[in-house]
């Protein structure tokens, strides 16, 4: 799990869920934003929601705007007047008041008369699933690099041939920092590191190309090569380099997410079927939190309502 995904709090999770789950219930090419701020009709400022979504029909903007609460006791009428009066204030088409615990009677009878659209989104056991969505496991395949060494050639007029990743004149430090800027073009002043290398390995070809997934890992060279114009930085001094040979040690970890351990879903609307959603999440640390949903009407055989979406932390937006 990403270090984002972690001070993510529950109630913007809750939200951020709810965001998802009308994205994948929706024709594509809508915009949702989650959340989302809206100019007030009769104060002019900008208001907060949950998350909103915007289609276009016969040429004009239809505005629907979603707001969440994740709460042990039942919502009350209080909130959805709340919800009536925010609407009309932001010119909303329609609204959507989505809880985890449900609402009191006296809320739905308000929810019907102000045209406020109830949801209801609690977990579920497997056994409640559709069978359709029932997957034993995903497996999620994680790239995983490590500088082996970085061999340096010294700059020689003599003529240049591919040279062998043993065939250099020294070695940088294994704890060197991969991204300090330790080397520079004496000609126009840039700078880059070993981490810019790898970058620029990766704009060129896929270093993890054939590597077999959860094998050791693979020891892969490349060689960039300089005419006299650049120097590193080593403990030692600065050097004028002629070839840079980076050896970085690449495999692909498996995870595998079992179907029990998946976030099951229902999202329940009381005059439709319930929508049921199966998020298969990455609990590895990354720059990202990835995740694979699936979702479709709970009680549909109909493979065509499935939507599958493979989504980050941050989606929708």
């Amino acid at each position: 799990m990403s270090e984002k995904a972690r001070n993510i709090p529950e109630w913007r999770k809750f939200e951020q869920m709810v965001a998802r789950i009308e994205a994948d219930a929706r024709p594509l090419g809508l915009v949702i934003k989650s959340p989302d701020r809206i100019r007030s009709l009769v104060t002019g400022d900008l208001r907060e929601v949950d998350a909103s979504v915007r289609a276009t029909e016969n040429g004009s903007e239809v505005l629907t705007t979603i707001e969440c609460r994740k709460r042990s006791a039942k919502e009350d009428i209080t909130w959805i007047e709340q919800l009536a009066t925010k609407k009309q204030a932001l010119g909303a088409d329609r609204t959507i008041a989505v809880s985890s615990s449900g609402f009191s009677e006296q809320a739905r009878v308000a929810a019907k008369h102000y045209g406020i659209d109830l949801r209801l989104l609690s977990q579920v056991t497997v056994s409640d699933i559709n069978p359709i969505l029932r997957l034993d496991f995903v497996l999620f395949n994680h790239k995983r690099c490590a500088i082996s060494r970085v061999g340096i050639r010294r700059f020689s007029q003599s003529s240049w041939s591919i040279p062998k990743p043993d065939d250099v004149d020294f070695l940088l430090p294994k704890d060197i920092n991969p991204m300090t800027n330790i080397f520079h073009n004496t000609d126009t002043g840039n700078k880059w590191s070993l981490n810019d290398l790898w970058h620029e390995i990766q704009q060129v070809c896929n270093p993890f190309a054939d590597i077999e997934k959860g094998t050791h890992p693979v020891v892969r060279t490349a060689c960039f090569p300089y005419p006299g114009n650049v120097t590193v930085d080593t403990p030692n001094g600065t050097e004028k380099i002629g070839d840079i040979l980076l050896s970085i040690s690449l495999w692909i970890e498996i995870e595998q997410v079992t179907f029990e351990d998946a976030n099951k879903i229902s999202y329940n609307d009381p005059e439709k079927t319930d929508l049921q959603r199966i998020e298969f999440h990455s609990a590895i640390r990354s720059k990202d939190e990835w995740s694979i949903a699936l979702q479709m009407p709970g009680t549909s055989n109909d493979l065509n309502q499935l939507r599958t979406r493979l989504t980050s932390a941050d989606e929708p937006q």
